[in-house]
């Protein structure tokens, strides 16, 4: 009945396309799950054996419990924010980019902050965007999610894009979207928006390296604003594309509780047999995150401070979400359980903190300008840094 899942560094709003205030415009998943006695016996069990911080946790009397969630919200240590369970459709769909909505993510004003790449919104809203109405409604999350559910029925919004007023006509539907976008700026600096680190994402960006190690880049840029993490593979080839002068060398390890120290696992550079060509080694590596850069957002910056050094780690924006703990489902009937197992450190045998990685340099969100373009604020304090400073140089724009 059990089954190990790939481990995972991922915060829960990765399930969805808004971290914050609002649906995201997309169907929510833990919606389909059943939960039979066997199965809230063996989730309360493995409270009691893998889970981190298992000395911590309070008695329950998990047949009070009607929900996978609720028991895993009962018995979770308070300084767990991050557990959860799928059913086994739902993790298939979030591994290989697979949802139904619109594919947006939205603030408490309603303003639009993200749009999935390949989404039904995609190319028709904008970041900027502020909702004004849904089919003639004053929006709310309420309508926003009732329309986001009643697939393949034309929405029309009504939307604020820098002081005019738009009608915009969206189809929610099933689809597959995409998690990466790259181009050359300036002639030698690679960016790189990634959203996610899923497994499917790796053929992705190994196109964007591709293309910056065919441009010679001499600096790059990675925006992780949003991305709350994924899987622990993925963040290790990502990082073979990074640097790649380390052969064998560890990248980080995953350190479990003390029960379970056997299960420890080191993830390590790849051997030069299995280089594919496309591989850079930059000297600096620049991110832009916010509080949403999340859990393999912060263990791939992380990894890479014993390497280039901190100095040349460079993060642009504010403090990350500070998840240095991540999780290895187990899978029981047609549910996956995701507690949190294990520390994350890097080859210096440290882990980020609980309160985030700190910004070399301080740097708004603006909504007001699209992901990739120069004027936009994140963007622009990047490219000021590398303008203004040498490699091994830290000086704020």
């Amino acid at each position: 009945m059990k089954r190990l899942i790939s481990p995972l560094l991922l915060t829960l709003s990765l399930l969805f396309i808004s971290c914050g205030g609002g649906s995201g415009g997309d169907t929510s998943a833990l919606t389909s799950q059943t939960f039979s006695s066997s199965e809230k016996a063996f989730l309360n069990d493995l409270f009691y054996t893998e889970y981190l911080w298992f000395d911590e946790v309070t008695d329950v009397d998990y047949n009070d419990y009607d929900t996978p969630q609720s028991l895993i919200d009962a018995l979770k240590v308070p300084q767990d924010k991050w557990s959860f369970s799928l059913t086994e459709q739902e993790y298939e769909d979030m591994a290989n980019q697979k949802t139904a909505g619109f594919g947006f993510g939205y603030t408490e004003e309603f303003q639009l902050y993200l749009v999935r790449i390949d989404s039904p919104a995609w190319g028709k809203l904008l970041r900027g965007d502020i909702i004004r109405e849904i089919n003639g409604e004053v929006v709310s999350n309420d309508n926003i999610a009732a329309a986001s559910q009643n697939l393949n029925v034309a929405t029309t919004f009504t939307v604020d894009r820098l002081g005019t007023e738009e009608n915009i006509v969206i189809t929610p539907r099933e689809y597959t979207f995409k998690v990466t976008q790259g181009k050359i700026l300036n002639g030698n600096i690679g960016y790189l928006r990634y959203d996610s680190f899923t497994g499917t994402s790796v053929d992705e960006y190994e196109a964007e390296f591709t293309v910056f190690n065919d441009k010679n880049i001499s600096e790059l840029i990675i925006d992780l604003r949003y991305n709350g993490g994924g899987s622990v593979d993925t963040t290790s080839a990502l990082i073979d594309n990074i640097i790649n002068i380390y052969p064998g060398e560890k990248q980080m390890y995953l350190d479990w509780n003390a029960n379970y120290q056997n299960k420890n696992t080191n993830y390590s550079f790849e051997t030069a047999d299995l280089q594919d060509g496309n591989e850079l080694n930059m000297k600096r590596v620049i991110f832009l995150v916010t509080k949403n850069s999340a859990s393999a957002s912060e263990a791939l910056i992380n990894a890479l401070v014993p390497y280039l050094g901190a100095s040349n780690v460079v993060t642009i924006g504010e403090a990350t979400h500070g998840k240095p703990v991540g999780m290895s489902g187990k899978k029981y009937g047609s549910n996956i359980y995701f507690l949190i197992n294990f520390f994350v450190n890097n080859n210096n045998d440290t882990a980020t903190s609980f309160d985030g990685i700190p910004p070399t340099c301080l740097a708004q969100d603006d909504l007001s300008k699209l992901r990739g373009t120069q004027d936009e604020v994140m963007l622009n304090v990047a490219i000021q840094f590398i303008t203004k400073n040498k490699i091994g140089q830290s000086v704020c724009p």
